[in-house]
């Protein structure tokens, strides 16, 4: 499966939620609003999510749509992180030329 990922958003701050992205699968299905997350031990993608109430009141998530199959994932990590690093070493050129 061809897998490519679009950085829609870089976002500079010190939360663990450094961009946004969309997933495109063969160049036929698109998964928007697909988060790239870093904390002190690792990064890794969150896919969409929606929240709601469970039975006790306590507010929970679960994600929209998620790959099923861990080679899937793993193409799609690598996918995200590798347009993530072009989008993060193009915008440090830009600082640097400007």
């Amino acid at each position: 499966m061809k897998v490519n990922a679009k950085i829609r958003k870089l976002i500079d701050n010190e939360k663990p939620l450094k961009a946004t992205c969309s997933v495109i699968l063969d160049d036929k299905f698109v998964i928007h609003g697909v988060k790239i997350i870093a904390t002190d031990d690792r990064c890794f993608i969150a896919m969409p999510s929606e929240s709601y109430t469970d039975a006790d009141g306590n507010e929970k998530y679960r994600d929209i749509c998620h790959p099923i199959a861990p080679d899937l994932r793993r193409e799609m990590e690598k996918a995200v992180f590798t347009a993530y690093r072009e989008v993060v070493l193009a915008e440090s050129q830009n600082e640097t030329n400007t």
